[in-house]
């Protein structure tokens, strides 16, 4: 039977999606010891099985390297990786078609999980457990074998998926903040890949200002490299010393974690009182409650700046605003 194809476009070859400003390997991957040891293991089993690896799943907030994850799990096991996001998966023939697109082994990572409708869930129950798709025709179920593969999914609302979903992951990693160790390595890394020369202590204090989040720690790198382009009247080369951090201090505005606008507001409001009310927070900075939850408090929560019950937040760490 002829499976009907979307015009949904996924991303194929790693060629295409690795660049060099993403690790292309788990040892050059800095962070989460823990979860490349286990990944290693997987890897080097399914190389000696000749099978597919087992289902992956990763839960954490966006810009966590997830996406370069996957990609390096791809390069390791020389396979494909197709990548496409939920939210484009809209109806049963779509998910069936990119599943039939799969060649023997291949990576389909999937981001934003928790968009994906329950219907088009029912039909990757079957496909990663059974490795085939039943498609209904005039009220009868056609089975498609399917080449077997390795599902990839990420979530930053892992409360959202069903246990029974869940469960069909062999491996599921919730992904950890970088220590300040690891994000001086990241913003090393950034540094050198942008011709900057700097001194170690400067770039150990530097990396305190950034959020504990690699695509942050790069923007804060792109924001260094143009500082001291525009700076070369000044300068004759891109050298990062105590002089040139504390310019940057200065005219970036940098501040311990990297906090943004927004959330030194919401800090000097919680500053003065002991408890606020979220909806009074909310009312104040002149946003949602829902723009409070996901964009600003993750971060502060991480660092344990603050504590939050369903009502009230309150100020646990007065020395960082």
């Amino acid at each position: 039977m002829k499976v009907v194809k979307t015009d949904i476009e996924i991303e194929q070859n790693n060629d295409k999606l690795v660049n060099n400003e993403r690790p292309l390997s788990l040892e050059d991957f800095i962070w989460q010891e823990d979860v490349k040891n286990i990944l290693k293991s997987a890897i080097i089993s399914s190389i000696k099985r000749q099978d597919s690896l087992g289902h992956i799943l990763f839960s954490w907030d966006s810009g966590f390297w997830k996406t370069t994850l996957s990609m390096i799990i791809s390069n390791n096991l020389w396979k494909n990786i197709k990548i496409v996001t939920a939210y484009a998966i809209d109806k049963p023939a779509d998910i069936i078609s990119i599943l039939n697109q799969l060649e023997e082994w291949d990576i389909l990572f999937i981001d934003e999980l928790h968009r994906l409708k329950p219907k088009i869930e029912e039909i990757l129950y079957i496909a990663m457990e059974d490795f085939r798709v039943d498609i209904v025709m005039q009220d009868e179920t056609t089975s498609i074998p399917i080449n077997k593969f390795t599902l990839i999914w990420a979530t930053n609302k892992l409360e959202s998926l069903s246990d029974a979903f869940k469960n069909r992951f062999v491996y599921k990693f919730h992904l950890k903040s970088y220590t300040d160790k690891e994000k001086e390595k990241i913003l090393e890394k950034y540094l050198k890949e942008f011709w900057i020369e700097y001194e170690k202590n400067v770039a150990k204090k530097l990396a305190s200002k950034s959020l504990p989040v690699p695509r942050e720690i790069k923007n804060l790198a792109i924001k260094v490299r143009d500082y001291l382009i525009a700076s070369w009247f000044k300068e004759s080369s891109m050298f990062l010393d105590e002089e040139i951090y504390q310019e940057l201090l200065n005219n970036l505005k940098l501040n311990d974690y990297g906090f943004s606008d927004l959330q030194k507001r919401y800090l000097e409001l919680l500053k003065d009182d002991q408890i606020i009310w979220l909806n009074t927070i909310a009312s104040i900075l002149n946003v949602s409650e829902k723009v409070i939850e996901k964009d600003i408090e993750p971060l502060l929560l991480n660092v344990w700046i603050i504590e939050k019950t369903k009502k009230w937040r309150k100020l646990l760490k007065l020395d960082l605003i």
